[in-house]
């Protein structure tokens, strides 16, 4: 029996808000508040469930990130130690067509846009170009983990500091945004930006003209990754606590908690759909959500490669690529198969 169709859900109005401290460039200290461990995925079973849904493609040295250019039409796939970078087009996802050496470690990847992708590095990020192979360097404070290009042409880089850095188009920092533990994820929608912190399990408005913070709540008791929908959902993952959750608003509300059980990860959203897609690393399993209704309603779920850790979702198509963190390869899954 299906465990997540017989799980309650948990609908709520607005959630406890989190104490934070909010700072600005000139701080760059780390706020006394309570603090958990930062949430990983869950280790997926040795034993399949079924033999993957889809397209698998081969790539045993990678697993190390995943990101999806629209414009472009190709993913970039982050080896399994860190150190290269390969661009495939989705037409073609076998044979990359340019590989780029990386001067550090790479922990992943931000925005992949009009061919140019950001690559988190230790005190730097770095914009690779898919056509050409050239690499542009950002020096940065820390060690970045997390970044997104906003619709208004910024970088905004968040780091194990717990600041926002804001790079302008030129590769200058222009601003410093402190007052969080942890920068894990950032996400953006017209200009509403909203920063995920793994050790305080919390997602916090950044007003990033005021140079502060806003709001911040509870999302749940081990949040791990966080995307936004074309209608200005915000959708995180709570993989300690076995959770599904939307924010919403300025300010921001919690609009639902939703059961999901086996350790939710990686979750991405299909715009063409409609649909909300979040990868289960303990059963191998990643699921597709309605959330018309304000809450979500199961509507798909397929068998995925072994520790699917990173997930991108072509907003076009509706395409689900997710990767093994354990070098089972690359899978291709047509939302609409059976």
């Amino acid at each position: 029996m299906n465990v997540r169709a017989r799980a309650g859900v948990v609908t709520v109005a607005a959630a406890a808000v989190v104490a934070v401290l909010a700072g600005c460039s000139d701080s760059g200290d780390t706020p006394d508040v309570p603090t958990i461990a930062p949430q990983t995925p869950i280790a997926a079973p040795v034993v399949e469930a079924g033999a993957p849904a889809g397209q698998v493609v081969p790539m045993p040295d990678a697993g190390g990130a995943l990101a999806y250019c629209s414009s472009t039409e190709q993913v970039a796939v982050l080896s399994a130690d860190g150190r290269s970078v390969q661009f495939r087009p989705t037409a073609a996802l076998s044979t990359p067509t340019r590989t780029v050496g990386l001067s550090d470690k790479a922990s992943g990847f931000g925005t992949f846009a009009n061919g140019v992708l950001q690559v988190l590095i230790p005190h730097a990020l770095l914009r690779v170009n898919s056509a050409t192979g050239d690499v542009v360097r950002t020096d940065l404070p820390g060690t970045p983990l997390s970044a997104v290009l906003t619709s208004q042409g910024q970088t905004l880089v968040g780091n194990d500091l717990g600041q926002i850095a804001v790079v302008g188009a030129d590769g200058g920092i222009e601003k410093t945004i402190s007052g969080l533990v942890r920068v894990d994820a950032l996400a953006e929608h017209n200009g509403q930006v909203v920063a995920l912190d793994r050790a305080q399990s919390s997602v916090t408005q950044v007003d990033i003209g005021g140079d502060d913070l806003g709001v911040a709540l509870r999302s749940g008791d081990g949040a791990t990754n966080l995307t936004v929908d074309h209608f200005g959902r915000f959708l995180t993952t709570d993989t300690k606590g076995g959770e599904f959750l939307a924010f919403s608003g300025d300010p921001l509300v919690n609009k639902f908690r939703y059961p999901v059980a086996f350790g939710p990860y990686a979750v991405g959203y299909d715009d063409t759909h409609n649909l909300a897609w979040v990868a289960t690393t303990g059963d191998n399993k990643v699921t597709a959500y309605e959330l018309a209704s304000g809450t979500p309603v199961q509507t798909r779920q397929f068998t995925t490669v072994g520790q699917a850790d990173s997930m991108v979702v072509d907003p076009d198509s509706g395409t689900v690529y997710l990767l093994s963190a354990r070098g089972e390869g690359l899978q291709v899954i047509d939302p609409d198969q059976q």
